[in-house]
Parts: structure tokens; C-alpha cells; sequence
């Protein structure tokens, strides 16, 4: 029972460094694209200097034997490519045709979308007070987005751009759980199939930005864009790495449960944003500590069904 609940412990922890990454990712990610990167470039960017450092970090701990795919190319090859090319794509995309508002309430969908994808794949529901919890942290997060106010969240909706938001949050919803697959029928580290999945969706993402670049849709940033976001790069790649916590994490406590974890990403957001000065409303103050109330509660549920085991 003790080395459960420290196993779970560790998962949780996993999961904090991750929202805690992502967190950081979004406003530094805001500031690269408006400084004059556009979407394509900045997830070509990105993902091709992380996807050498996951796999470099790979190299050094496993080996050479690790980094083979064993069979499994086309498989990695094709979910890596719904994660990583899918999710940032459509993103940067639909925030085009929509809001950011209506981008981070969607991205908090994932918990229930994963709910959804798992009774039709496992046909089995889930726990009814892991579905109460995420749908209580989902209420916290639209009150710490919308600070109480709907109508200008409703002004400013886009059905078309909302549609491509609510495709990138499932793709990473697939990726997720297939990342869990692996990693549980195959015994493969996170680190691994972080580094495999990441590699090869880079060739997707080179391809697609290539061709929007040649159809006019994309362009190169300037040396100017480059320089102004030196920093937000260097954010950006390194957060790359969460996402083997990430797959650890979500391996650890499940899709469903480690899932939850992403409605803090939000949360921290919010806090940056007090830390730079931004004026915090009650409701937002509120709508945070729901969601994190939802989380501890569903994890003490998650811990307390592990120990009847």
C-alpha cells in the first residue's frame, strides 16, 4: 500500500512538472507569434530542435538499442503525427478564425473527450466520480477564462475556427492514449516513445510547413523575429521534454485520471499573470481553486480504488 501510494506520488508529480512546462509554453509561444513567427514556422521550429534534444537525451540514457522502432515505424510514425503535427497545426490555426478564450476552454475538454474515446475503445464507463470531477475542474476553468462574463465570450465565437480547436485537442487526445498503449504493452519507457513519436511526426510537420510555404499559406520569419523571440524558443524547446513526463504521468494514473492534470495548465497561466501585475478578479480566483479542488478530490478517489487492489 505504501509503495503505492509513493508510486502514485511520483506520477503526480510528473504531471505537475508538466501543466507547469505548458504553462509556461502558452505565453511564450503568444510573444513568438507576435513578434513575427508565424504558426507553421514556430512548430517546424520547435518541434525539430526538440525532437534532437528528446532524442539526444534518449542516446545518453538508454543507447543506440532503444532508439529503434522494432517494427513499429508506421504506427509511431502516424500517431506521432496526430500529436505533434495535428495538435499545433490546428491550433495555431483555429485561434486564427476564433479566440483565445475559446481555445483554452476547448483544450479543457480533453479530460471528457479522453472519457469518450476510452468507453468506445475499452467499452467500459468510467468511475462516475472521475466524470464528476471533470466536469466540476471544466466549470472552474471556464470561470477563471471567462472571469463570469459570457457575452463576450459568445460575441467573439467562430464555428468554423472552434471546429478546428476541438480536432487539435482530440488529436492529442489519440496520441495520448496510444502513447499509453505502447508504453504498457510494449514496456517501453516514456522517454522512448516520447523520442520515436516526436522524430518521426517531424517529418510531417517539415512536409506540411514546406507545402504551406509553397502554396503562400506560410513564411519564413526574419532574422529580426528570430532574434526579438530568442528567448521564447528556448522556452519552447526545452518544454518539449514535459511531454516524457507527460507520457509517464498519464501511463502512471491512466488516460482518464492523468488527463485531469491539464486543467491546471489555465491555472498557471493565471498565476504568471498575477506575478506580471494582471488584475485577478474573485471569480477567477474561485474558478481556480474549483479545479484544483476537482483534482485533489479525483485523486484521492484514484488512490483510494488502487489500495482496495
Amino acid at each position: 500500500m505504501k509503495e503505492n501510494r509513493i508510486e502514485n506520488y511520483k506520477y503526480t508529480l510528473y504531471l505537475l512538472i508538466t501543466v507547469l512546462g505548458w504553462g509556461i509554453m502558452y505565453p511564450a509561444s503568444k510573444h513568438a507569434v507576435s513578434s513575427g513567427i508565424d504558426g507553421y514556422y514556430l512548430t517546424f521550429i520547435r518541434y525539430v530542435l526538440g525532437a534532437l534534444l528528446v532524442s539526444t537525451v534518449l542516446l545518453l540514457i538508454e543507447g543506440k538499442k532503444s532508439y529503434q522502432t522494432e517494427g513499429k515505424t508506421f504506427q509511431l510514425w502516424f500517431f506521432g503525427t496526430i500529436g505533434f503535427a495535428g495538435l499545433n497545426f490546428l491550433t495555431f490555426i483555429g485561434i486564427g478564425f476564433s479566440s483565445a478564450e475559446h481555445a483554452t476552454i476547448i483544450l479543457a475538454l480533453m479530460p471528457m473527450l479522453s472519457i469518450i474515446l476510452s468507453s468506445i475503445l475499452t467499452r467500459n464507463i468510467p468511475n462516475i466520480k472521475t466524470i464528476l470531477c471533470t466536469v466540476l475542474a471544466f466549470v472552474g476553468i471556464v470561470l477563471v477564462i471567462t472571469n463570469g462574463d459570457f457575452n463576450n465570450l459568445i460575441a467573439s465565437s467562430n464555428f468554423v475556427g472552434d471546429l478546428l480547436l476541438l480536432a487539435a485537442t482530440t488529436c492529442w487526445v489519440i496520441y495520448t492514449y496510444f502513447a499509453n498503449t505502447i508504453i504498457a504493452k510494449y514496456k517501453w519507457s516514456a522517454l522512448r516513445v516520447t523520442a520515436l513519436s516526436s522524430s518521426l511526426g517531424v517529418i510531417s510537420i517539415i512536409a506540411i510547413t514546406l507545402t504551406a510555404s509553397f502554396l503562400g499559406f506560410a513564411s519564413p520569419p526574419s532574422l529580426d523575429a528570430l532574434t526579438s523571440s530568442g528567448f521564447d524558443i528556448f522556452v519552447l524547446v526545452t518544454t518539449t521534454l514535459v511531454i516524457i513526463t507527460w507520457n509517464a504521468g498519464i501511463n502512471g494514473l491512466g488516460a482518464i485520471n492523468g488527463i485531469l492534470f491539464v486543467n491546471l495548465v489555465p491555472v498557471i497561466s493565471f498565476i504568471i499573470g498575477i506575478y506580471q501585475g494582471h488584475t485577478i478578479s474573485y471569480t477567477e480566483i474561485i474558478g481556480a481553486i474549483i479545479t484544483i479542488i476537482a483534482l485533489i478530490l479525483n485523486n484521492i478517489f484514484m488512490r483510494s480504488i488502487k489500495n482496495k487492489k
